[in-house]
């Protein structure tokens, strides 16, 4: 899945220049809810995000005509294919991106016969609607995440994961 397009949007693989900018996206985007739940010390979450991107064949930048949209950080993970962040610029949401990335996934990970698991914060009601809207299902919780699967497999129960 390294370079996926679509009508209004490309997918390419992340560069080492791109570091900083995922940062920030990730940073803004996240920090509401991380403030909350646990406290935000800068520092913590620079060295947590630089080794994160020490793998950096897990990011892929979204451009929109040319220019920096978002990014999504994903990697297989035995039978899922997992999305760790789908994060847009605050210009480019509510346009469709995320939603039309998220079809080409499941598209993609549906025809090889992969499931795709995807979290968000409880919080982040919005993020979880678009999610359902789109056909994941809610398969377990943490304290502070729901997680959600395409496609679902129903003999599975709900569980309740504690950290």
């Amino acid at each position: 899945m390294a370079h996926v397009q679509a009508a209004d949007y490309l997918l390419r693989a992340a560069r080492p220049d791109d570091q900083a900018q995922i940062y920030h996206l990730k940073a803004k985007s996240v920090r509401p809810y991380v403030e909350k739940i646990w406290g935000w010390d800068e520092v913590y979450q620079q060295q947590d995000f630089a080794r994160d991107f020490q793998a950096i064949e897990h990011f892929q930048v979204i451009e929109v005509g040319g220019n920096f949209a978002g990014f999504l950080q994903a990697s297989f993970l035995g039978p899922y294919y997992e999305i760790q962040e789908l994060h847009l610029l605050p210009a480019y949401r509510g346009k469709g991106i995320g939603s039309q990335i998220l079809r080409q996934l499941q598209e993609t990970c549906t025809a090889q016969g992969q499931t795709i698991r995807i979290g968000c914060f409880r919080e982040n009601q919005r993020a979880k609607a678009l999610y359902e809207k789109l056909g994941f299902v809610e398969t377990s919780e943490t304290d502070t995440h729901f997680i959600l699967e395409y496609p679902h497999d129903f003999t599975k129960k709900k569980t309740m994961i504690t950290e």
